[in-house]
């Protein structure tokens, strides 16, 4: 009996991600909102639940236009504010970016559903998470990925796949789960790979077609 009210007690005051967004969606009045507004309203919920929600545009392969600029930015300034121990500072360029209250709607459908997926296999295990040095790389790290979603590529999935990274690296520490966290970093590194790919087929392309050029003129460099 003792034994039953323990587990129950854990398993109660264990708070998962998706409970928290869902919390957080009911704070959110029937209203447009700006970034400045929004990090406010969620500052106090931690670093880690308000970078999940701004990757949440990007969790889809198609994401909103010109939204990966000012999103990408602040989830670098959040990170660093993180890493350098810094208050957060916003630029006007960021902060006056407004959502409207169906775009903010849609940002927690997308959420529900994929952190439906992730918190099936996500729970506290391991202490990686708890060491201050393995936050400082996660931070490095999803500055990095932030700055992979920053770049304006015309190409599938280049929105989708660091976004992907840094949501479970953020589940991760949210869910204390090292595992997780393992994958987090599997999936880093073959984001990277992925824009490393895509940058060598771009320049190899590029030479191609100005050597068919020069070869097609007849001028020798």
């Amino acid at each position: 009996m003792v034994f039953l009210l323990s587990e129950l007690t854990t398993k109660n005051s264990k708070l998962l991600t998706s409970h928290k967004v869902r919390t957080i969606e009911e704070k959110i009045a029937d209203k447009n909102m700006s970034i400045n507004q929004l990090v406010d309203l969620l500052l106090d919920d931690g670093i880690h639940i308000l970078v999940i929600i701004l990757i949440a545009p990007f969790l889809l392969p198609a994401s909103i236009p010109g939204s990966s600029t000012p999103f990408g930015i602040l989830i670098i300034l959040l990170e660093l504010s993180v890493l350098f121990n810094r208050k957060l500072y916003l630029p006007k360029m960021v902060s006056g970016y407004e959502l409207s209250n169906s775009t903010i709607k849609k940002f927690f459908e997308i959420l529900e559903k994929a952190l439906g997926y992730i918190e099936k296999i996500a729970k506290p295990r391991g202490s990686l998470t708890d060491k201050t040095f393995i936050n400082k790389i996660n931070s490095i790290l999803i500055i990095i990925l932030a700055l992979l979603l920053f770049l304006p590529l015309p190409i599938p999935l280049t929105d989708f796949v660091p976004a992907v990274s840094i949501l479970v690296l953020s589940v991760s520490c949210l869910e204390k789960d090292s595992y997780l966290l393992l994958i987090g970093y599997a999936l880093t590194f073959a984001s990277i790979l992925y824009f490393y790919s895509i940058g060598y087929v771009g320049v190899e392309i590029i030479v191609r077609v100005l050597n068919y050029i020069l070869n097609y003129f007849n001028i020798h460099l």
